[in-house]
């Protein structure tokens, strides 16, 4: 069967065909909810963290039912906006819109129900600074990264990347209503990470994103600029990466840090002298699937290395 193509008219409501199944696992698709789980996942280590945390659990799963809905917000809208670039790129080419599986008015009426959501839930449940900390973040990654940033600068993931960094401040605000050095550390510690983590990937799809026209650092400065600035990042991650055990005097987690850190640093100068070809290719998909598994390792020690203390286990 021949690949639909997609049709930009925004009188499209429903989807054309396919079963219930095939509807939800493309609104799954959409929502990328396998990038928000992420950002869920370090909304709810800012919740745990912070002072009194756990007495305030409607807040805490407002504020994650909040993000969880913004953040797929975010994701539909990125998607409404880029169907002819996903076209190109073989990582993307399958989503719903690229094939015109959805239309754009039925996408557009699913973002705005997202949206909706997170907005009643956060104003209702949690607090006004949570609430308007997450829609920063919608549309610094819908809005502002998908339309000015992504197709104007190779830069664009350093700065866009803020946007997915506020989940840990989101999720200690909606429990406590204030602002500390700890989830500020934490946003530091992804917004450092976001480029180290996601330009190896770049490398891989270079000629996806030379061929759709997107401007990405290994496009438009070549190989050996991107490599140094992802060893850049990563040292930079390390060191930031070692802020909160300072912080909670927790060296349970600050071990942690330093090895796991040590390790993607090594990686990233691995990376740096290999040749070009299928090798580094490999071994750049490598180090961005272990950059998940480190930040993952972060923040599960984080609540790992507080449960400790407060058990007196250090």
């Amino acid at each position: 069967m021949a690949k639909s193509s997609f049709s930009p008219s925004p009188s499209v409501l429903l989807p054309g065909r396919g079963t219930v199944w095939s509807l939800f696992r493309d609104l799954w698709v959409l929502a990328k909810a396998r990038v928000v789980s992420l950002l869920v996942f370090t909304a709810a280590v800012g919740e745990l963290l912070a002072p009194g945390g756990l007495g305030h659990w409607t807040a805490a799963l407002a504020g994650l039912a909040g993000i969880a809905f913004a953040g797929g917000a975010g994701g539909v809208l990125n998607q409404i906006v880029e169907p002819s670039l996903d076209q190109h790129m073989r990582r993307t080419n399958r989503r719903p819109l690229a094939e015109g599986r959805i239309g754009r008015g039925f996408a557009i009426a699913y973002a705005g129900l997202l949206l909706s959501a997170s907005i009643i839930i956060l104003a209702v449940w949690t607090n006004y600074l949570t609430l308007a900390l997450t829609l920063l973040g919608t549309v610094g990654y819908g809005v502002v990264y998908t339309l000015y940033l992504k197709p104007s600068t190779p830069w664009n993931i350093v700065w866009g990347g803020l946007a997915g960094a506020l989940p840990p401040l989101i999720g200690w605000t909606a429990v406590t209503g204030s602002v500390a050095a700890m989830p500020l550390v934490l946003v530091a510690l992804i917004f450092v990470w976001t480029p180290a983590h996601f330009w190896p990937l770049a490398i891989c799809c270079r000629q996806d994103y030379e061929k759709a026209c997107i401007p990405m650092l290994p496009v438009t400065h070549g190989l050996e600029r991107t490599r140094k600035e992802i060893r850049n990042y990563a040292v930079l991650t390390l060191g930031v990466s070692l802020a909160p055990a300072f912080l909670a005097q927790d060296w349970v987690y600050g071990a942690v840090a330093l090895l796991s850190g040590s390790w993607f640093v090594w990686m990233a100068l691995q990376l740096k002298k290999m040749p070009e070809g299928p090798d580094m290719d490999r071994y750049a998909r490598k180090m961005f699937a272990y950059s998940i598994t480190y930040l993952f390792l972060l923040f599960t020690w984080l609540i790992v290395g507080k449960a400790l203390m407060a058990y007196g286990m250090i």
